[in-house]
Order: C-alpha cells, then structure tokens, then sequence
C-alpha cells in the first residue's frame, strides 16, 4: 500500500504515531522505535503494510521510502512539507475519502521537480476546492456583502467585529470611508437635479480585491489582507493554473494560502 505522510506524532520511548493518506482513506497506525526503521517524515510518499494485532492501534511495518529527486532541495521541501500540514489541518477528522486526493499529491510531487513550488500547491490547492465544491464566488465582499464593483457598506464596516482588521488598519479605512461619505454628502448639497449623474466605476475585472482566507474576496477598504486582481485570481480558482499571476502575485497568494484551507 502506498501513500503520502500527512502527520507524525510522538509518544514516549520515540514511538510514533502515523497518519498516512492513501488512495481511499486516511490510516493512523502506530510504530514502534528500533534503530533497523528507516525515519518517516511529514511529506514523504512511503509503500507500507498494516500490521493488525486485535488488541490495539494496526502497526506500520514494512516502511519503502519512495523517494523524489528534489527532496534534496530545502526550499521545495519546506513548502511541500508546509502544504502537507495544512492538508493535515484541513482533513484532520476525515478517515475515508475519495481517490482524487491522492492523486493530486502524487502528479503535485512530480511536478515539484521542475516547477516553481508555489506555483504547484497552489494549483494543487485550487484542484482540492474543485474536488470539494468551494471554489469562492467573488461577485460580494464577505465584510460588507456588497458587491465589489460598488462602494463598501459604511454601516456594515464600522460595526465590524469579526477581527480581519488590526486596530490601525481599522483606523485608516475608517477614516478613508468617512472622507468618502463626507465628500458625497457634501456633492449633494451643491448638486441641483434630484437624480444625480450615475458614478463611472473601473470594470470589476481590473479591480484589485483584498483575499481572505480560503480566497474569500472583500473590499480592500474592509479588509486588511492581500490584495490581487480581480481578474487574475478568477482565472486561478476557476481554472486550477497560476499561468497568468506573476512571481509577486505567487507570493501574495501563497500567504493567503498559508492562512489555512
């Protein structure tokens, strides 16, 4: 049986206990310490066997290390094995699931061999969203629910309390929101028709938006956070491919993915 490492727990005596994510379930067996194992770590793929004993946790025996050429690489190796923490969080109480998960590790870990890492577990990521039916809508802010190509709610983000914003931030775009509402007030009081000519807005398209964890989208005004293009982050989610975001962007997506799945 084969499978990827997502987690490897301590116990005492350097027992371990391991989480493995096969092709139809995600098994936790226990291994005991002896200086003939080889050493399991997070992110390795490993052909195994369960060794059943009736009386406690299924053994891990067997242990083949099925190594990658790029293991060697720290930089690829520190991000896939972070990836691989956060496939852990995010499936932490699942024990049977379906087959696509393994796959998208296995042709993400060879794929690590010649491409920008980033760029592969983000592509990796946006397959997990398909796959499990969340890829976002980025037609509302999440802060507001006003559309993005519309102006903030100003009520909406003054009663915010969901903790997206530091105090300073929270500060600024208050500030930034009270300028713009005194400003609009103050162009109705000079204006003389009653039906006041409508605002010529930027297309959504070339936008920037703020993104949220889980690439949620929100005003940049409601919400400190990464920003990135609205048309370019659309193209990622819905097509699985960083191809059009540049090196800059690949960073700022990344830290919205480290925020969590």
């Amino acid at each position: 049986m084969q499978g990827y490492i997502l987690c490897v727990q301590k116990q005492k005596n350097e027992d371990v206990i391991v989480r493995i994510l096969t092709q139809t379930h995600i098994a936790t067996l226990y291994r005991f310490y002896g200086a003939r194992h080889p050493i399991v770590h997070i992110g390795r793929k490993i052909d195994f066997t369960k060794e059943h004993n009736g009386t406690f946790m299924p053994k891990l025996r067997n242990v083949m290390h099925l190594g990658f050429a790029w293991e060697r690489d720290v930089t690829r190796l520190y991000v896939w094995q972070h990836f691989i923490e956060l496939l852990h969080q995010h499936l932490r109480d699942i024990s049977s699931l379906e087959e696509q998960y393994f796959s998208i590790l296995d042709s993400s870990a060879k794929r690590l061999a010649s491409q920008n890492p980033k760029r592969v577990v983000l592509e990796a990521y946006a397959q997990i969203l398909h796959l499990e039916g969340r890829v976002p809508s980025l037609s509302h802010c999440v802060i507001c629910d006003e559309p993005l190509e519309s102006e903030p709610n100003h009520s909406a983000l003054e009663s915010l309390e969901l903790g997206y914003l530091s105090s300073d931030a929270l500060s600024t775009s208050l500030q930034a929101l009270q300028e713009l509402r005194s400003a609009t007030q103050e162009h109705a009081k000079h204006t003389p028709s009653p039906k006041p000519a409508p605002i010529q807005r930027a297309p959504i398209t070339h936008k920037p938006i703020a993104v949220l964890r889980g690439f949620l989208s929100a005003h940049p005004l409601c919400a400190n956070a990464q920003i990135l293009p609205h048309s370019k982050l659309e193209s990622y989610l819905h097509s699985a491919s960083t191809i059009e975001l540049d090196d800059e962007e690949i960073q700022r997506a990344y830290q919205v993915l480290l925020l969590g799945m």
